[in-house]
């Protein structure tokens, strides 16, 4: 367990149109890609972004945007592999029933591979969106776990020292998704059998999993598979990508807790949608709540909470923290 602060980055997407299936054209202006990172380096305490390869870097933009970088001085955190946000991936990537499809979705990753490599990133993130089903009779599941496999340890063969991290979620943009729990995404893993392999745990889809996020942090870091975080929060019915901490304070704040203990120094990550509000005071906003997260922790009595878990003793707990929290503010 140490005391230093979390290196916090955010992704991008926040800085669109913020447009939804009831109004397209969004509720702003659209931000340009460049001007994004610009913009974000506004926010006190942000050390770095996530891109997203082919829609914010691609292989004729690397150089602009490795110039804005350094510019600002943002470290990539990771690369997110769009592999959901054209229609062509409508009935799958990896797990397409064509062809044709799957290795296009392969010859994707590996592109945005080489391209995150160019811009400094260790990571590269894959959400399979598409990648899943609506109706009884639609999927022959075994066919598209084994295609996904494939697929996957393929695209881990291309760049052995390239990390790449699986994001899992429940449902959405399909009613359900091939990769949507902490456990069967630990099982595909195995199934892999990639060592350069891991997962992106997003608190959000977490929580519409209906799991706690502590918990599932705890097992994904004692596997070896915890690679990066993404912070958000919602109300457990959708994945509101709501700024962290604003809903679920108490179990935003145990998942820091843990990931104290266990000893957790890779990226936290904020991914949230802003469609009505200011992008850069929403990254602030969640930037200060991710590490007042952290400095709440460390105040804490971290030995007498560890002791009442022994006991089972949750009241116990719960006082000792709503004390400190309370006793902050006079009350």
């Amino acid at each position: 367990m140490g005391d230093s602060q979390p290196r916090v980055s955010s992704h991008l997407g926040y800085f669109g149109s913020g447009g939804d299936r009831y109004n397209l054209g969004g509720y702003k202006k659209a931000v340009a890609p460049l001007d994004r990172l610009r913009a974000v380096a506004q926010v006190k305490g942000l050390d770095g972004v996530e891109l997203n390869y082919p829609a914010l870097v691609a292989e004729e933009t690397v150089d602009q945007v490795k110039s804005v970088l350094a510019e600002t001085g943002l470290q990539v955190s990771n690369v997110s592999l769009n592999l959901w946000g054209d229609a062509k991936w409508g009935h799958g990537s990896l797990s397409s029933p064509d062809p044709a499809t799957r290795a296009e979705a392969l010859s994707t990753m590996k592109r945005g591979m080489a391209v995150a490599k160019a811009v400094g990133s260790p990571l590269v993130s894959l959400w399979p969106g598409q990648d899943g089903f609506d109706y009884s009779f639609e999927m022959d599941y075994g066919a598209a776990i084994d295609w996904f496999i494939e697929g996957m340890q393929q695209a881990a063969a291309q760049d052995p020292d390239m990390r790449i991290c699986l994001e899992y979620k429940a449902k959405e943009p399909r009613m359900r998704l091939l990769v949507d729990t902490a456990a069967r995404t630990m099982w595909l893993i195995h199934k892999i059998g990639a060592p350069n392999v891991g997962v992106m745990l997003d608190v959000g889809h977490a929580f519409q999993a209906g799991e706690n996020p502590a918990q599932s942090a705890v097992l994904l870091q004692r596997e070896g598979l915890l690679d990066i975080i993404h912070f958000n929060d919602n109300y457990g019915d959708w994945d509101g990508d709501m700024i962290p901490g604003t809903v679920r304070f108490w179990e935003n704040l145990e998942l820091v807790f843990w990931l104290r203990r266990l000893g957790y120094a890779k990226w936290c990550s904020i991914d949230i949608s802003a469609p009505r509000g200011d992008p850069v005071k929403a990254c602030q906003q969640s930037v200060d709540n991710i590490r007042r997260f952290y400095r709440l922790v460390d105040v804490l009595p971290s030995e007498e909470i560890l002791a009442n878990l022994r006991r089972t003793d949750h009241t116990a707990n719960l006082r000792a923290i709503s004390d400190r929290i309370f006793a902050g503010l006079g009350i």
